[in-house]
């Protein structure tokens, strides 16, 4: 079905032979959202421990000097004829690992990357407990974040975070900075709560924030009236109350948290498979209850997570991935065949009761993944999968807010953001004449959004390219003569190299590339200069095992990022996907034999 491929010649080597000018139209995105990410390739090159996604080398240098420019005068169709035949074998590689990749119960999961946030409070919990086999984890843990803690610097909420847990848990005296406007924003608030009381339980000075007494009676009016609040930030919030109390001496209230917090603890001893949510009990059960089965239960639960190099990752995301995946893949004959049938039986069996999807099995239902799994489940046949569209329809037209919007979680507080109303808006569009639920106002609040801002933004990756691929097929128009403005200034972001970066001023990466050719695909940009370039990036950058390294995009907990593998490859690979269309349209097959199209 594929193409063998040449031996690897640049395509800017072998088309530029009379080149396309092309101009850059930097778009304007928000004040923190343009700061770069640091392309740690410590990080990149460390242990996955377990990771089914390979990360391999760093992302080499961006910049003029890394790519020869276009010239102009070849026609579209000598580019194909250059270009197919590296896509289809580039495709091949990736469509070859992940159906390894793929796990027994057809779905597919990642260990995320290493950062400072997870490792900090996970070493920090151990390092409270009077047993020696905590003290060794948390030595390990300490040793790590020595040489290789380096915290996130693109919001100053996040760089404060990851500083100050750095500082904690190497026991260093500096203080806790909480100084920053930011930290009083509505959605980092209790943010700001955790990291202080951590720092009150801990003794240690921060600049900034309310006091010891405000903070207290600000967490007894929360957990007293606390709205209807994800399970695990219920956890985290009697967390932060229980490390408080302890601070004040009222050992009765701490002890009486503290057992709110071991109700809803999993027999294995974690809380909901998150490590910060989980490290956060430990340090609340020691303070009020170090003696009980519950904290015994935590630690060694913490014990038994930590990897070899150290370090502790964040929460893994099976349904999300899995459902991701297949929205990038479906449609390639051989992961039609090979990965699907098995992808769609997992999907099928991880739907909630209430018919919803969680982003990981066995937690509660989010709109943003409801959405993804019903996109991904478009045209699947079956008798259950058809039964679980009908109840995933149901579940969305349950979430609608009486805007006719939809938030992310089914908790109080939490704002309408631009990927999930389009992942919801598309979800339903995929399935016509099988619901009711208006969309005019989803549509209309995405298109205002753009006329406010210029832009979108993405409320879970970070970047233009994520932001305006997800959001540009919600809209429900046809795409005028030249694509989309989004699309548009999208290509005018495009470095020399013919990458595309998170955020003006950051490197290109193989997934804000992926994505952004995706977008452009979307957005009807048929510029063959934004293509070659594009594609060409990513032809360089894949490894011989069919992946790309990766940076951290994806927002969790906000603001910090996270880096899945499973993520990287499904957005640079869309990327190839969209170029494999694209050069379809340009130009007749450089090959004998049929290539398949997507």
């Amino acid at each position: 079905m594929f193409c063998s491929a040449p031996e690897h010649v640049s395509a800017m080597e072998t088309i530029s032979r009379g080149g396309w000018p092309f101009a850059r139209e930097l778009s304007t995105p928000s004040e923190y959202d343009r700061r770069p990410i640091r392309v740690n390739d410590r990080a990149l090159r460390s242990s996955r421990g377990g990771s089914l996604m390979s990360t391999g080398p760093g992302i080499p240098p961006s910049g003029p000097s890394s790519r020869r420019s276009f010239s102009s005068g070849i026609s579209e169709a000598r580019m194909s004829s250059v270009l197919r035949p590296r896509v289809e074998h580039a495709l091949a590689q990736a469509t070859r690992h992940v159906l390894a990749a793929q796990r027994d119960d057809g779905s597919w999961l990642a260990v995320p990357a290493p950062r400072v946030t997870e490792t900090a409070l996970c070493t920090l919990a151990l390092g409270h407990s009077p047993l020696s086999a905590d003290g060794g984890a948390a030595a390990r843990g300490r040793a790590w974040l020595a040489v290789s803690g380096t915290p996130q610097d693109h919001h100053p909420v996040a760089h404060a975070m990851e500083t100050a847990l750095l500082s904690l848990a190497l026991g260093t005296s500096a203080p806790v900075d909480m100084s920053h406007p930011s930290f009083t924003d509505r959605a980092l608030s209790a943010r700001a709560r955790l990291l202080q009381a951590v720092a009150l339980h801990t003794g240690r000075v921060t600049i900034g924030g309310p006091g010891p007494d405000v903070l207290r009676g600000n967490l007894s009016a929360a957990v007293s009236d606390p709205g209807r609040l994800k399970r695990w930030t219920r956890v985290e919030l009697w967390a932060a109350q229980t490390l408080v109390e302890a601070s004040f001496g009222n050992h009765t209230g701490a002890l009486r948290t503290a057992r709110l917090i071991a109700d809803q603890q999993a027999p294995e001893g974690d809380f909901f498979g998150n490590p910060v949510t989980t490290a956060l009990a430990a340090l609340a059960l020691q303070a009020a209850a170090p003696g009980t089965a519950a904290a015994r239960r935590c630690r060694a639960y913490l014990r038994k997570r930590q990897l070899p190099d150290g370090t502790w990752r964040f929460s893994t995301s099976d349904v999300w991935d899995t459902a991701l995946t297949v929205r990038t893949f479906r449609g390639d004959a051989a992961f039609d065949r090979h990965g699907l049938p098995a992808a769609v039986a997992f999907l099928v069996a991880a739907q909630n009761a209430d018919g919803g999807w969680p982003y990981r099995s066995g937690l509660e239902s989010d709109n943003d993944t409801t959405a993804s799994v019903l996109v991904a489940l478009t045209g699947a046949d079956g008798t259950s999968r058809a039964t679980a569209v009908r109840a995933g329809l149901r579940h969305l037209a349950g979430q609608q807010t009486a805007d006719g919007l939809w938030r992310t979680w089914q908790s109080a507080g939490d704002p309408p953001v631009d990927d999930v109303i389009a992942h919801v808006v598309v979800a339903l569009d995929s399935h016509p004449g099988r619901h009711e639920v208006p969309l005019t106002a989803a549509r209309g609040w995405l298109n205002d959004r753009f006329r406010e801002q210029g832009r979108w933004h993405g409320g879970w990756y970070r970047g233009l390219p994520y932001a305006t691929a997800e959001v540009l097929p919600a809209l429900g128009t046809v795409v005028r003569a030249g694509g989309h403005p989004a699309a548009r200034a999208l290509a005018g972001a495009r470095h020399p190299d013919g990458g595309w970066p998170a955020e003006a001023g950051g490197p290109s990466t193989p997934a804000t590339t992926g994505l952004a050719l995706t977008a452009l695909d979307r957005g009807g940009v048929l510029d063959a200069a934004h293509w070659a370039a594009g594609l060409d990036y990513l032809l360089a950058n894949q490894r011989a095992d069919g992946t790309w390294p990766g940076v951290p995009l994806m927002y969790g907990p906000r603001p910090l990022l996270t880096q899945y593998p499973t993520h990287t490859h499904a957005f640079a690979a869309g990327g190839l996907f969209a170029g494999r269309r694209r050069l379809q349209a340009f130009g007749s097959p450089a090959c004998a034999c049929p290539c398949e199209g997507r």
